[in-house]
C-alpha cells in the first residue's frame, strides 16, 4: 500500500458537488427526540417513521438495555432516559424496557417530577440549555402523572426576553448559551401555556406575538435549526405542547424530521459537517490538487461564505458554517477552517479573504480569545473564548498577514498578541490546554488535554510564544507505549485522530523525533487501510453529547503523510 490510501479514501466521499461527504455516527438523543416529537404531532401521521425509530432504538441497546450518544458511546442518564421515555408510550416496546426502568430507577429513586429535575440539574449545573428541554419534553409526553405541576416547577425560561433588541441578548443573562434560543422561546411558550392564570401570565401572554416572530426568522428554510435534530424536536414538542401545532415553525420542523431520517430509522446528532470536513481535508492535501481542482474549490469555498447579516446570530456577512445546508451558522471554527483551507489552494489577499479575516478579528473577545458564535456571551463554557477555536484563528490570521494592507496587517498583528496572551494566561499547569469542541468520552471528566494541546502547538508552530516548550514536553509525557495518543492516563485509550494530530503538532520539534516514529508505526496499518480506522467519538455537541465522524482520522492521517 502506498502513502496515498488515505487521500484516495477522502477523494472516494465526494458527492456531486464535490463537498466531502460527512459520515455522522447515528444518535439516540436524535432519535429519540425526534420520535416523540412526531408522534406528539400526529401519530398516525407519521406511524411508519416512528415505528422505524423505535425498531432502530430498540436494536442499538447496549447489553444492560441502556444507551449512549452513539452506538459506540459508553451508557448515560440522558440519552437512556430519551430513548426510554420515547419507547415506553408504545405498548409493544414498553414490554422490552423493564431492564431499562430499574436502571433509571436506580438512578432516580423515583419518577416523580422532583426527582428527575434534581437528576438532571445536577448533571449540567447552571446551564440549563439542555436540562429543561428534558423535563419539558417529558411532561409533554405525559410522564410525570402531575403534568400541570411539572409545567409550573420546572426552571422558567424567559420567552419573554426575545422582545428586547438582540443586540441586549448577551446582557439579559439568559439560562441557556446563545445558539439555544428557539429552546428558550419554544420551551416557555409551553410553560406559559400551561401557567395559572394571573396578571403574570397576561403580562408575558403580549409578548407571545413577537416571540414566535422572533423565532419564524430565526428558522432556516430547511426547518431544522442548526440543522441539529435535538434542538429542532425540542421545540416542536414544546410548540404543540403550547397548542401551536399548525404553526408554519412546527410544521417546518417536523417536516425537517421526516427528511433528515436515515433510512436505518435513526438520526444524526446534525444533518451533516460537510463544509467542516471539507474544509479540513482540503487544507490537509489540497495542495496535491490539479490547478484546474484548485481553482474549483477555491470557487466553492467562497460561494460557501455568508454574504449576508445572518438571521439567527444577527453575525456580520464574511464567516463561514459547518454545513453547506441552510441551517448551519457561522462560527470562528469553520471561518478559520475555510481561509487556511483557501490559503493551501493558492488564495492570496482577495475581498473574500479579507471579509473571513475581520469576521475573525470582529468575533474576538475582550479576553483576547475566539469564541464560538457570539462576542460577549460569556456566562457558560460554550459561549465562552477557547483555546482551541483562538490557536485556529492564530493561523488563519497568520498565514494571510504578509500580504495585506498596512491597516489590517497592523489589526491582525494586534489580535494576535491578544490571542497569545489569551492563550498563555489559560495553559493548564501541566502545560496542556482543553479544547471546547472535542472530548474524551473515557476520560472521568469528559477532557481532551491531549488534543488541545496538539491543536495549539499545530496552530501557532512559527508563533516563537514561551509557552510551546511545556506544551512539548506534555504531549512527550503522556505518550502512550503503543505509540500513540488518547486519553492521557497510563493505560488510557489510544485515539489515531489525536495520533496523527500530535504528529503534526510535534513535526518541528527535533526532541520528539523518537516519539514521532513510534506514533507512525502505530498509525501504519490505519494508512495502509483507512476503511479499518475505528469509529472514534471525540466530538461534542449541544451541551455534552458525544459523536463520531468517519472522516476525521483519515482527514490527519492524510495530512500527516504530507509532512513526511
Amino acid at each position: 500500500m502506498t502513502a496515498n490510501n488515505c487521500r484516495e479514501f477522502l477523494l472516494q466521499q465526494r458527492n456531486s458537488e464535490g463537498f466531502f461527504t460527512s459520515g455522522l455516527s447515528d444518535s439516540a438523543v436524535s432519535t429519540a427526540t425526534a420520535c416523540l416529537a412526531l408522534e406528539l404531532a400526529d401519530a398516525q401521521k407519521y406511524s411508519q417513521a416512528i415505528r422505524r425509530a423505535r425498531e432502530w432504538l430498540l436494536s442499538h441497546r447496549d447489553q444492560d438495555a441502556l444507551y449512549g450518544d452513539s452506538p459506540e458511546s459508553p451508557a448515560n442518564l440522558t440519552a437512556t432516559f430519551l430513548a426510554y421515555t420515547a419507547l415506553v408510550r408504545d405498548p409493544e416496546s414498553a414490554r422490552q424496557t423493564n431492564q431499562t426502568r430499574e436502571w433509571l430507577l436506580q438512578q432516580f429513586q423515583d419518577f416523580s417530577f422532583p426527582a428527575v429535575k434534581k437528576a438532571f440539574l445536577e448533571k449540567y449545573g447552571r446551564d440549563l440549555t439542555f436540562s429543561v428541554p428534558i423535563l419539558a419534553l417529558a411532561t409533554a409526553a405525559g410522564f410525570f402523572p402531575d403534568a400541570k405541576a411539572a409545567w409550573r416547577d420546572m426552571p422558567y425560561f424567559p420567552f419573554e426576553a426575545v422582545c428586547v433588541p438582540e443586540a441586549l441578548f448577551r446582557h439579559l443573562r439568559l439560562p441557556v448559551v446563545s445558539y439555544a434560543l428557539p429552546a428558550l422561546i419554544c420551551v416557555g411558550l409551553a410553560q406559559q401555556a400551561h401557567a395559572r392564570r394571573g396578571l403574570l401570565r397576561l403580562l408575558r401572554s403580549i409578548c407571545k406575538g413577537k416571540a414566535l416572530r422572533v423565532l419564524s426568522a430565526k428558522q432556516p428554510e430547511s426547518g431544522g435549526f442548526l440543522e441539529a435534530a435535538p434542538l429542532t424536536a425540542f421545540c416542536a414538542i414544546c410548540l404543540c405542547s403550547a397548542g401551536l401545532r399548525e404553526h408554519p415553525v412546527t410544521q417546518k420542523s417536523l417536516t425537517f424530521l421526516l427528511e433528515t431520517q436515515r433510512d436505518n430509522g435513526a438520526w444524526p446528532i446534525d444533518s451533516d459537517l460537510n463544509q467542516w470536513v471539507t474544509s479540513l481535508a482540503l487544507a490537509s492535501f489540497g495542495q496535491t490538487l490539479s490547478a484546474e481542482e484548485k481553482f474549483s474549490y477555491r470557487n466553492l469555498l467562497k460561494e460557501q461564505q455568508c454574504k449576508a447579516v445572518h438571521p439567527f446570530t444577527r453575525a456580520a456577512p464574511g464567516g463561514w458554517c459547518w454545513t453547506n445546508r441552510t441551517g448551519g451558522v457561522p462560527d470562528a471554527d469553520d471561518t478559520a477552517a475555510a481561509l487556511i483551507a483557501l490559503h493551501t489552494l493558492g488564495e492570496r489577499s482577495s475581498d473574500s479573504v479579507r471579509q473571513g479575516l475581520c469576521w475573525l478579528l470582529d468575533l474576538q473577545n475582550r479576553d483576547g480569545g475566539l469564541p464560538t458564535f457570539c462576542r460577549g456571551w460569556g456566562k457558560f463554557p460554550f459561549d465562552r473564548s477557547s483555546a482551541d477555536l483562538s490557536a485556529h484563528a492564530y493561523k488563519a490570521l497568520s498565514l494571510y498577514e504578509p500580504m495585506l494592507p498596512a491597516q489590517l496587517q497592523q489589526r491582525i498583528a494586534a489580535a494576535k498578541r491578544k490571542i497569545l496572551s489569551f492563550l498563555g494566561q489559560n495553559q493548564q499547569p501541566d502545560g496542556s490546554f482543553l479544547p471546547l469542541w472535542f472530548g474524551d468520552q473515557t476520560a472521568p471528566d469528559g477532557l481532551a488535554p491531549v488534543y488541545g494541546t496538539a491543536l495549539v502547538l499545530e496552530h501557532l508552530a512559527d508563533s516563537g510564544a514561551p509557552f510551546l516548550a511545556a506544551a512539548v514536553r506534555y504531549l512527550l509525557q503522556h505518550q502512550h507505549a503503543s505509540g500513540g495518543w488518547g486519553n492521557p492516563a497510563e493505560d488510557g485509550q489510544d485515539y489515531v485522530f489525536f495520533t496523527a494530530r500530535c504528529i503534526r503538532a510535534l513535526q518541528p520539534y527535533h526532541e520528539a523525533n523518537a516519539a514521532i516514529i513510534r506514533a507512525q508505526a502505530y498509525l501504519q496499518p490505519f494508512r495502509e487501510h483507512p476503511e479499518s480506522i475505528p469509529l472514534e467519538p471525540v466530538g461534542l455537541y449541544f451541551s455534552q453529547l458525544w459523536y463520531s465522524e468517519k472522516l476525521y482520522p483519515a482527514i490527519f492521517l492524510a495530512s500527516e503523510e504530507e509532512q513526511e
